[in-house]
């Protein structure tokens, strides 16, 4: 089973170029924006970031997080950039006094090993990759993180949240619903420190707002459209959302938050292999 393109493994990937040629930011790379200063926010609080060994899976041909914290001014004491995709220093680095340290391109990293990587990562950021391979390769990915990890370290990863009513993105080889991607973190052995939505529809949260939400949303809403305004209380309503990012800790056996997955009712995603998800 493949995406409607075809493809098992799909490389496709927002580029900043292409928006800016539209001169109109979707809701989707406003969101991934976000993500990105999420982390920035986090690394920078109580200057982490100078000791940060950053393993950036998925980081795309442009390197967007490794260029925002470089515009940023925090420059990692690591950053190990991997992607399936051939990878190749941006031009914004050229004369710069910190660029990424390591460039692992044409990687798989749910078969990367700890010594391929030339410092033990103790942060790693997966974002938008989960969707774009079948339901086995993302439980062997997860799992892999916790072999990549240094203890205690930290993993965030992002991904849609499936809606069957909505159905999945053409170019999206597997999406998750909310239910069954925490539980699956769960399983393969992650606590779930945090987790918040990146963008909702107003439609699927409204009867959740209380009403001093309520208040705030309609007064935003004289000024934002419904393109940006999906990204403003999505955080609050992770289960209603349509994509969520998750802040994780390596702890095989801990507590849950979330069902085992053979609990959770109905299909667990969007690829007729879904339920190759089960170890």
């Amino acid at each position: 089973m493949a995406n409607e393109r075809g493809k098992a493994i799909d490389k496709t990937f927002l580029s900043v170029d292409n928006a800016e040629e539209r001169g109109f930011l979707h809701r989707d790379y406003i969101a991934h924006c976000l993500r990105w200063t999420h982390v920035v926010k986090w690394l920078h609080q109580g200057g982490r970031y100078k000791t940060a060994r950053i393993l950036d899976v998925g980081c795309g041909k442009e390197m967007p997080l490794a260029k925002l914290m470089h515009s940023s001014r925090l420059g990692p004491q690591f950053y190990a950039a991997a992607d399936v995709s051939k990878l190749s220093m941006p031009d914004q680095f050229a004369k710069s006094t910190w660029k990424p340290s390591q460039l692992l391109g044409e990687c798989d990293a749910a078969v990367l090993k700890p010594e391929q990587i030339e410092q033990t990562p103790n942060t790693i950021v997966c974002f938008e990759v989960a969707e774009h391979i079948e339901p086995e390769h993302c439980r062997r990915l997860l799992a892999n993180f916790g072999n990549l990890l240094e203890p205690e370290g930290t993993l965030f990863i992002s991904t849609p949240c499936w809606d069957p009513d909505v159905g999945a993105a053409a170019n999206h080889v597997n999406e998750m619903t909310y239910l069954a991607f925490g539980a699956l973190l769960e399983d393969v052995g992650w606590r779930v420190e945090g987790h918040w939505g990146t963008f909702a529809s107003m439609r699927d949260y409204k009867d959740e707002l209380p009403p001093a939400h309520k208040e705030v949303f309609d007064a935003m809403r004289d000024y934002y459209d419904s393109n940006y305004l999906a990204t403003i209380f999505a955080p609050l309503y992770p289960s209603r959302s349509r994509n969520c990012l998750w802040q994780l800790k390596w702890n095989p056996g801990g507590g849950r938050q979330f069902p085992d997955l053979r609990d959770v009712e109905g299909r667990w995603g969007s690829s007729e292999k879904w339920r190759e998800l089960l170890a």
